[in-house]
């Protein structure tokens, strides 16, 4: 009975990890609580165009720490609604931080038939009323680039989600072709977008290598996020709150 109790935990294993993602086979690197980074065969890759990526890389890859955040941290997305166009920031400067250093030691390991794939979720706030939010990528090297492509951009995950790695992990399949979405990467400096059955893909981006040492972290200015606001509402002065409740249209009983 005690054997075939641990059979069944090293099946259940198994498949939680075979099903942690759309991806059919991925090993995994580094995992904390904020990220996982996996390393994925080329030809485990489901691809309709097998010319979309080279079948060898330019693996390892040497990358510092800094120059990761300076690919990265200047990225933005458009996220389409009916309540209107949002433009943000993929990552947070904390949050790419969080990985950079073993996404750096990650592409130095990655043989010439992988590929990387990183998710990260992440809270600003991190109070118990805010939500984490997810995204996904993939990131190899050729000859002449750096590439990354993007899957989920900010996709906030539920509570019962993200206490869990089986759950925050599980993310779905990355897909290479061109498709039309209502949540895109918005054209910046230093990277264009890959070209997929004549399409630009606005999920891939392709930083030519020779400009690498352009790319530099653009600081940005320090916004007040609504959450944290309501977390020190209660240390304000009663009269202070009134005011900014009436500005807001909210009729408050204190």
């Amino acid at each position: 009975m005690k054997l075939f109790q641990i059979f069944s935990l090293i099946i259940l294993s198994i498949l939680l990890h075979s099903c942690a993602s759309g991806v059919k086979s991925r090993n995994l690197l580094f995992r904390s609580n904020e990220f996982a980074i996996y390393t994925v065969n080329r030809d485990k890759i489901n691809l309709k165009s097998e010319s979309s990526v080279p079948k060898t890389l330019a693996h390892p890859l040497e990358i510092s720490e800094d120059k990761i955040l300076d690919l990265l941290g200047n990225i933005k997305f458009r996220e389409e609604s009916s309540y209107g166009d949002v433009n943000q920031y993929i990552f947070e400067e904390k949050e790419i931080k969080e990985f950079a250093m073993d996404l750096a030691d990650g592409l130095q390991k990655l043989k010439s038939d992988q590929i990387l794939l990183v998710i990260s979720k992440y809270n600003p706030v991190k109070s118990v009323v805010s939500h984490y939010s997810r995204t996904g990528f993939y990131i190899w090297s050729s000859d002449t680039s750096i590439e990354i492509l993007f899957g989920e951009l900010q996709k906030e995950i539920t509570y019962d989600e993200q206490g869990n790695y089986y759950d925050w992990s599980n993310i779905p399949d990355i897909p290479f072709e061109h498709f039309p979405t209502s949540t895109y990467v918005l054209q910046g400096q230093g990277f264009s977008f890959k070209k997929v059955s004549g399409f630009r893909n606005k999920h891939w981006l392709v930083f030519d290598k020779a400009d690498l040492t352009k790319l530099k972290f653009e600081k940005r200015k320090k916004t007040t996020v609504p959450e944290v606001i309501n977390s020190v509402d209660a240390d304000l002065k009663p009269e202070k709150r009134i005011s900014r409740d009436e500005e807001d249209g909210i009729i408050n009983g204190d």
